[in-house]
């Protein structure tokens, strides 16, 4: 019975120096109903309220410091197994042609800032010869790629959507709706014109650091 009495009178020592109950918990190995039940009309100074309060607070900061932490962690050990298996593949692509202008036509048209890769042209030719580098390297076929058309309002109904389908061989039903931009009333229709297309992939952002290394690697290798 002393034994219990020891216990709760620590309990409030600890409880009144601002310790949570799951830090109790570890002072003190009773049930935690013990503890919630000894603590539960415990009588406060405002000052001892200020404090507990304040441990809140300060758990909660460090515990969100400690989880971003891990996280930030995690992300370099994953970025740099990324780069190492980037660098691989480099050394081994390099000595093709293709692969070079495949990296160079990425870094004139392609996103190199946000969250994925993707990249845009207005020349059929092109985008075609992108879509193929993206099958040949990144492993990824064209059925499983996706697209959007941006376009004028004018050329709504040219079927632009099948055209450049035919040309990508991407689904149809893998093209995202058509973004129109605006357009001025002094701009005419110009009958070669099909749009501009923007070809995604999936593993997106994955993709997207792969390129930024390959693209770094590429420098260092022409300097």
């Amino acid at each position: 019975m002393q034994s219990k009495v020891r216990e709760k009178e620590k309990a409030i020592q600890l409880r009144k120096q601002g310790l949570s109950y799951k830090d109790i918990l570890k002072e003190i190995p009773v049930a935690k109903s013990s503890i919630s039940l000894w603590l539960k009309d415990l009588p406060l100074t405002e000052e001892e309220k200020k404090f507990l309060k304040y441990r809140r607070k300060a758990n909660i900061t460090n515990g969100r410091i400690k989880a971003a932490t891990v996280l930030h962690n995690k992300r370099l050990a994953k970025d740099r197994a990324l780069f190492l298996d980037a660098k691989s593949k480099f050394e081994l692509f390099i000595p093709e042609p293709f692969f070079g202008i495949g990296l160079a036509l990425y870094w004139a048209e392609g996103t190199k800032r946000g969250s994925g890769f993707a990249f845009s042209n207005s020349d059929p030719a092109m985008v075609r010869m992108m879509v193929l580098w993206i099958e040949k390297y990144l492993k990824i076929h064209c059925s499983e790629l996706t697209a959007r058309l941006y376009t004028h309002r004018p050329f709504e109904n040219d079927g632009l959507e099948d055209f450049w389908s035919h040309v990508t061989e991407i689904p149809i039903a893998h093209f995202r709706k058509t973004t129109y931009k605006p357009m001025g009333l002094s701009v005419k229709k110009r009958p070669n014109y099909k749009g501009c297309l923007r070809v995604l992939t999936r593993n997106s952002t994955v993709n997207l650091r792969k390129m930024l290394f390959w693209q770094s690697l590429l420098i260092k290798h022409f300097r």
